[in-house]
């Protein structure tokens, strides 16, 4: 399951926030969980930076059609960048991604599982390299009180094929139950050379484990005044 996670696959797609995992929404930081073999889900989500004009929309469709493999394959369209040559620009992301588990997540328990995959940026400008950069994750997860809070870490590597340089990525989040259908989640997440971004939000069930509503609100210190950014998403299983 995605994102949300979080943390960036290219250098240029590192100043729009692209994470090089995906985890169950509203997350960037990924978890140790699966769409139930033979189902698949649909997560998507915008995203709004309030000390600018840039604007994201994620679209990423996943399915487990046989064993404990999940596979996305979705992508990122990203809108009002200002640049030096144009101050409308807009870019898109390609993303291919598999996730295995190694030890599935039970109750009071812990779970393992590691995901590959790789994004492809096509860039805002010629003189901005494309191509695909691949990345790994080392995904656990910690149930506790019964399923009623979580606890996920993320350790990774991607490559940054255009710069020729692999960083770092990690990621900690939590969720706690608020109620029968409503999680609260907090996390943060980075790579290597990038200050850490961090966000809360809440995810609600508007028909138990068939079609969720989230929110969240986070923050990256890489600049003064902190890039603030607002998103909103649905998330359908079936």
């Amino acid at each position: 399951m995605l994102v949300r996670h979080a943390a960036a696959v290219l250098a240029f797609a590192a100043s729009m926030h692209v994470p090089a995992a995906f985890a169950a929404r509203p997350f960037v930081t990924d978890d140790a969980r699966i769409v139930d073999e033979g189902g698949c889900q649909i997560e998507t989500f915008s995203k709004h930076q309030r000390r600018s004009s840039e604007r994201e929309f994620w679209f990423l469709p996943g399915c487990t059609p046989a064993g404990p493999v999940e596979l996305t394959f979705g992508g990122i369209k990203t809108g009002g960048i200002k640049t030096d040559d144009a101050i409308d620009a807009a870019s898109s992301s390609v993303i291919a991604q598999a996730k295995t588990l190694i030890r599935p997540l039970r109750p009071n328990d812990f779970g393992v599982a590691v995901t590959l995959g790789a994004t492809r940026l096509n860039p805002i400008l010629p003189a901005h390299a494309a191509g695909w950069s691949p990345y790994f994750n080392l995904v656990t997860s910690l149930s506790l009180l019964d399923d009623r809070a979580f606890v996920h870490a993320n350790l990774g590597a991607l490559r940054d094929r255009p710069a020729a340089i692999t960083r770092l990525t990690w990621g900690l989040g939590a969720e706690i139950a608020l109620g029968p259908r409503l999680f609260g989640i907090v996390e943060a997440y980075g790579q290597q050379g990038e200050h850490p971004s961090r966000q809360i939000g809440l995810r609600f069930w508007v028909v138990p484990n068939r079609f969720q509503i989230d929110a969240t609100l986070g923050s990256q210190a890489r600049r003064t005044p902190a890039d603030v950014w607002t998103s909103l998403g649905v998330r359908l299983l079936f």
